[in-house]
């Protein structure tokens, strides 16, 4: 079965990838659930910037926020990535700026003192997510949306499926992975068998 992308719907072993209309019904679980103002900017995040869970659960309010703005470039540093890689990474996504300003917002309104090293994202007894219970929030709403096989890894996956889809080039897709290797980012990629087909048919 395949998506609206043209790619298989699901890859055993592997997280899968998520079309436009499954990711809309996970925004409606988010919106209808609790916590949907911090759930959606997580879910954000890791589709439209393709963080890892490790990376998100890392974050502290003063990554993405000064004085009074979204920052322009999100500074990962090695302790906060996977293969203690430094990488950086443009905030520059309409709705990546839209989310984060809405989760801020409520943090300002909601935290006794609003503190820019506290953790983003929160639990709700007020500490720092760790990355398998960060993890575990966003299986629960895949699953709420009846995505089985959809993880932490999906916006991870979809983000650079879709790149490469859209014909970004690999070595761009692999700085936004933040892949040292184009082999561990061809690993990503999901196989097009709709995409082959009409290249033969149209050379």
């Amino acid at each position: 079965m395949s998506n609206s992308l043209g790619r298989p719907k699901h890859t055993t072993g592997q997280a899968s990838t998520l079309t436009d209309k499954e990711l809309k019904r996970v925004e409606s679980i988010i919106a209808s659930g609790n916590h949907p103002i911090r759930n959606q900017a997580l879910l954000t995040l890791s589709f439209k910037l393709g963080l890892r869970i490790k990376e998100l659960a890392s974050l502290n309010i003063e990554d993405v926020y000064q004085d009074g703005k979204i920052k322009s470039t999100l500074h990962l540093t090695s302790d906060m990535t996977k293969g203690e890689k430094h990488r950086d990474i443009a905030l520059t996504n309409p709705k990546v700026i839209t989310d984060l300003l809405a989760l801020i917002k409520q943090r300002q309104s909601e935290d006794v003192i609003f503190n820019t090293q506290a953790p983003l994202f929160k639990s709700q007894k007020g500490s720092r997510f760790s990355a398998n219970a960060l993890s575990r929030v966003l299986k629960d709403i895949y699953l709420a949306a009846g995505l089985d096989k959809a993880s932490s890894h999906s916006g991870r996956r979809t983000l650079i499926t879709k790149l490469a889809e859209n014909n970004i080039d690999i070595n761009s897709i692999r700085q936004i992975a933040g892949h040292t290797s184009l082999n561990t980012t061809m690993r990503y990629i999901q196989s097009n068998p709709n995409k082959l087909a009409d290249i033969l048919r149209n050379c």
